[in-house]
């Protein structure tokens, strides 16, 4: 499978490209361009969640906590004062690493529910959640969403990838387990990751906008006039 380093500049330059095109078409602003790539990126890496290598672990959930810490602070500035923000934001770090990443590594192996389909698609809800949450437009939530889901699925087809060896025109023993809709091994895992996709649509921000503008096939002739014109 890749590594850290070439997952991450994997995701980055697959974020980057498809950001600017939908900035380029003018779908989104420079602001959320930012934010897509920024997402897309991070989430290039965060399949890895469960590896069993200690050191990418402790860099995954250190990024984490920023995050974590960010939203919590950027949610918090709206609505409480700010000694209650700095509480919070001390709260929601101690929650990431002291609750949230001992209980990962407790209940997940590398390549489980996590490294899937349906993983990429439980944390591109949970962030367009988030960010309605942080204060963001519904459209634009659901493009940094959807930015993040992409740059989850680019981590699964590298690693796919890196399973097949071209000189000798074989794969490995690997193979097949990166990119999947679920843990195939673990039904209880998926049941419980699908419900929680469930429960989540119960929040997302309103999507009619976005979808209007994913739907349309004027959009992609846009896209792909942009590319070449001026």
């Amino acid at each position: 499978m890749a590594n850290f380093k070439t997952h991450l500049q994997f995701s980055t330059i697959g974020s980057g490209l498809a950001s600017t095109l939908f900035l380029n078409g003018q779908f989104i602003t420079a602001e959320d361009t930012i934010l897509c790539w920024v997402a897309g990126s991070f989430a290039g890496i965060l399949p890895d969640l469960d590896s069993d290598n200690s050191h990418s672990l402790a860099i995954l959930f250190g990024l984490l906590s920023i995050v974590a810490c960010a939203a919590t602070v950027l949610y918090g500035v709206k609505h409480w004062p700010l000694l209650q923000v700095w509480g919070a934001g001390v709260v929601t770090f101690a929650a990431v690493n002291l609750l949230i990443r001992p209980t990962f590594e407790r209940f997940t192996v590398h390549r489980g529910i996590f490294h899937s389909v349906l993983g990429a698609i439980f944390t591109g809800l949970l962030v367009a959640i988030i960010s309605q949450k942080c204060g963001l437009s519904p459209t634009s939530s659901w493009f940094i969403a959807s930015f993040t889901s992409f740059g989850f699925l680019l981590h699964l087809i590298l690693d796919e990838i890196y399973a097949v060896e071209f000189t000798s025109i074989s794969v490995k023993r690997s193979f097949g387990t990166a990119f999947k809709i679920f843990d195939y091994g673990n039904w209880k895992t998926a049941l419980g990751l699908s419900m929680g996709i469930a429960a989540l649509c119960f929040f997302l921000p309103p999507s009619e906008d976005f979808l209007g503008i994913m739907l349309d096939s004027e959009t992609y002739k846009k896209l792909l006039s942009g590319v070449y014109s001026v």
